[in-house]
């Protein structure tokens, strides 16, 4: 039943003539997201934690590992080695936790991202410690 919904609410029909296909990705993918990708998107976005880091520099080389290794159900493979969400432009992705990889190292190395970095920035040691001002009291004259 759950591929006929898929195929109508994403207009996807493939998902619905490929029905016996999609139920077994489908079972994967929910294996898949109880390994714990969905508690880290609700911990780490939705309560916004300080522990994302300043800085990630890369750009998607569509490797497709950080789709759930690529098990996602919605993952389409496009060449021998790049795949392609299958629900890119759909409006509820937006719901997703898609948009938000890589939120920090833990996402990177979970799944063996190869093209992003996270870059600490150090504060200066000034900023840090800030130097010692001697205190000087002024009295008023009364």
């Amino acid at each position: 039943m759950l591929p006929l919904l898929m195929g109508v609410v994403f207009l996807k029909p493939r998902f619905i003539w490929q029905y016996s296909k999609t139920f077994g990705k489908l079972k994967v993918y929910i294996k898949a997201l109880r390994e714990g990708p969905i508690l880290h998107y609700f911990n780490d976005v939705v309560s916004i934690k300080a522990e994302i880091p300043a800085s990630i520099e890369g750009t998607c080389i569509k490797c497709g590992n950080c789709c759930l290794d690529k098990r996602c159900v919605f993952l389409e493979q496009t060449s021998d080695e790049e795949f392609q969400c299958g629900i890119y432009h759909s409006p509820l992705r937006r719901f997703s936790n898609c948009n938000s990889f890589p939120l920090d190292a833990r996402d990177i190395e979970r799944y063996a991202c190869p093209s992003y970095t996270v870059v600490t920035v150090e504060s200066p040691t000034w900023i840090a410690s800030p130097p010692e001002y001697p205190v000087q009291w002024i009295r008023s004259n009364p």
